[in-house]
């Protein structure tokens, strides 16, 4: 699967949102890309689930970061494995 990590706004000034960093006091938890085949829009979201910022139809630099999806069964204790060790 893979996340937006950083936003990069093209734009004078450049603006650079970034998932970790703090924007006027409030932490980037997330950035979305929303909207649909017209519109080019991404949301910057604080760890409150607000908004801190919308980027529409500007031109951005995108970074993208993959990251491991596990599934379901990988803590479920009726999963594990046992060895042979005794305790």
């Amino acid at each position: 699967m893979q996340i937006i990590q950083k936003l990069t706004v093209v734009s004078n000034p450049t603006r650079i949102f970034e998932v970790g960093t703090e924007v006027n006091g409030r932490e980037v938890i997330e950035i979305k890309q929303v909207g649909d085949d017209n519109i080019s829009e991404f949301w910057v979201i604080d760890e409150n689930d607000h908004l801190i910022a919308s980027i529409e139809n500007c031109p951005v630099i995108v970074d993208w970061r993959t990251i491991a999806v596990h599934d379901q069964t990988e803590n479920d204790p009726r999963e594990r494995a046992v060895s042979g060790a005794k305790l």
